[in-house]
């Protein structure tokens, strides 16, 4: 039997946190010959590449390239729907391509969004919760688990989710948004949100890949929630920029981005305990303002 260690890794859309995923694996011993990816641009190309991962380039919104490569291959699943409509036309293109040309990944890790649960109100939330997206972004989302879960059933292939908060290093900082000064609502009036440094959550996806059971689905968080103005100060201080102005939820309606409202709306409180007791991951960073510097 073939071992667990010398299986192909494959990650599908190798931008950020798909390259921390390929350093894991690569630290953890594997390859970089067994590593190959799907990137949808020339940047991440280069930026992949210079790894040592092969690539290709794939543009989903127009599959015309083979995904014979993810035959066979632990596949790490990273990609976004597209950016409007209740449906995930992405996987579906996917899918529809791994039907019609008899393609079995040995497992799928999916990267999903917590943004699933819709708001909560600030109570805590589990796996076991209900699912209410209240935005199309979360409906996206909970659409393409959906489809994955129920083709990995079908065709006897291991899926597993991963529903993931906002993602942070300081690499991925929101330089513009903080260079420009835009408000912040008050932490007093703020809901609850929560977020994961990238580095841990590319060690959480690797170890999915190796111990989450078929099916399986789980909140990827540092289990810490926190409010978006502590952050967004945080990230300020990180970068030696002034303190932002902070404002009152009423003069956000006005002031701030439609995105922005979406996320203010929500609030919740994301546990990991099933997380950490499946998947035995020692998390680098529960205090983001120690994840901010790295």
């Amino acid at each position: 039997m073939e071992n667990k260690e010398s299986k192909r890794q494959l990650i599908f859309g190798c931008g950020d946190v798909g390259r921390r995923i390929a350093k894991n694996l690569i630290e953890s011993g594997v390859a970089t010959s067994a590593i190959s990816a799907y990137v949808n641009s020339r940047l991440s190309f280069e930026q992949a590449n210079s790894l040592g991962v092969h690539c290709d380039i794939l543009d989903l919104d127009r599959l015309e390239l083979s995904l014979s490569a993810c035959d066979g291959a632990e596949l790490y699943y990273t990609i976004a729907p597209q950016k409007q409509g209740l449906y995930d036309l992405r996987s579906r293109a996917v899918i529809d391509h791994f039907n019609n040309n008899e393609i079995h990944p040995s497992k799928l890790v999916l990267i999903s969004t917590t943004g699933v649960y819709g708001d909560c109100d600030g109570e805590w939330v589990s796996e076991k919760s209900p699912t209410n997206p209240q935005t199309e972004r979360g409906q996206r989302r909970l659409d393409s688990e959906t489809q994955w879960l129920a083709w990995g059933r079908l065709q006897s292939v291991d899926v597993v989710v991963l529903r993931v908060p906002g993602i942070y290093a300081f690499s991925r900082l929101p330089r513009e948004r903080l260079k420009r000064k835009t408000p912040v609502v008050r932490a007093s009036e703020c809901g609850f949100t929560n977020r994961i440094h990238a580095d841990d959550l590319a060690r959480i996806c690797v170890a999915a890949m190796r111990l989450a059971a078929t099916g399986e689905v789980y909140n990827a968080t540092d289990g810490v929630p926190g409010k978006i103005s502590e952050y967004l100060q945080a990230a300020a201080r990180a970068l030696n920029f002034d303190p932002l102005p902070e404002i009152s939820l009423k003069q956000a309606q006005e002031q701030l981005s439609v995105g922005m409202l979406s996320y203010l709306n929500e609030s919740r409180k994301i546990s990991n305990q099933k997380m950490l007791d499946d998947l035995s991951v020692n998390l680098l960073y529960t205090d983001f303002e120690d994840g901010l510097v790295k």
